[in-house]
């Protein structure tokens, strides 16, 4: 943890080579230890500043698409937008294997949960559409609604 702790005052030093370096060891270390690291990582987000949040979820996408699974654990209680925001883009930079799991988050409790998975469907557009398109003919109510709204923000409206 404390060179977790050195890569993390790393990503606000003045030299973008220091950066890129830190978000690469941290990603390095959250290939290997996601479990410890991940959430290392989501703690410094609530604290950071702009520029070390965007270098942090910079680390979160380079340690690849294992840690959904941790990122959705996050997302189903995060109550700050400004969190659920980096949540959003991270799974949306896995692209269509994060559709699926997105899916999942309209059934969360959490409104603030279901409208990041809304917002990363969107930037995913064509690839979210299929999966949308299923979740809205489907008979959770909650899930179907926010699977229409989100085609709706594709501009998608014929599709029963």
């Amino acid at each position: 943890m404390t060179d977790l702790n050195v890569y993390f005052s790393s990503l606000s030093d003045a030299s973008l080579d220091v950066r890129h370096a830190a978000v690469e060891k941290i990603a390095a270390a959250g290939r290997a230890d996601p479990g410890t690291v991940v959430p290392a990582v989501v703690s410094e987000l609530r604290s950071g500043t702009l520029d070390t949040r965007w270098y942090l979820g910079r680390s979160l996408v380079k340690m690849g698409p294992d840690i959904i699974p941790l990122i959705l654990e996050y997302a189903e209680v995060e109550k700050d937008m400004d969190i659920q925001k980096y949540f959003g883009a991270v799974l949306a930079s896995f692209g269509e294997i994060a559709v699926s799991p997105l899916v999942s988050l309209f059934s969360s409790s959490n409104p603030m949960a279901r409208g990041m998975a809304s917002a990363a469907l969107e930037r995913l557009e064509e690839k979210a559409v299929p999966a949308l398109i299923e979740a809205a003919l489907g008979d959770d109510p909650q899930v179907k609604l926010c699977a229409e709204l989100t085609l709706t923000k594709l501009n998608i409206f014929d599709y029963k």
